[in-house]
């Protein structure tokens, strides 16, 4: 994938995330915007690392039990997870939904 293409792409996604996680209460989740990662900090401490990946143009998260990398579908227009074939905004959903304890949207 293009450079370009890459960046485009990776920062729909931070708009998504960063878009869904303000309108949370940051005493519940916080989120954090450093270089090309975005740490999420849940109430209880717990921290998921989102970060972008450019020379293997993937997305990587990382949560509380494991980590994840995402590659650019085309035919699906979605970031998909490598090894379960998983879509990203839908494990995202799942996993910050679970470690807060209230249903979240991404």
């Amino acid at each position: 994938m293009e450079t370009n293409r890459f960046q485009q792409l990776s920062k729909e996604v931070y708009d998504r995330v960063f878009a869904v996680l303000d309108q949370i209460d940051p005493d519940d989740i916080e989120a954090d915007h450093a270089l090309d990662n975005i740490k999420i900090t849940f109430a209880n401490g717990t921290q998921f690392i989102l970060n972008r990946q450019g020379a293997v143009s993937q997305l990587w998260l990382a949560t509380k039990t494991r980590g994840y990398h995402f590659n650019y579908n085309e035919e699906k227009s979605a970031w998909i997870c490598d090894h379960t074939g998983q879509e990203f905004y839908g494990l995202l959903s799942k996993e910050v939904s679970a470690q807060a304890q209230q249903k979240i949207q991404f």
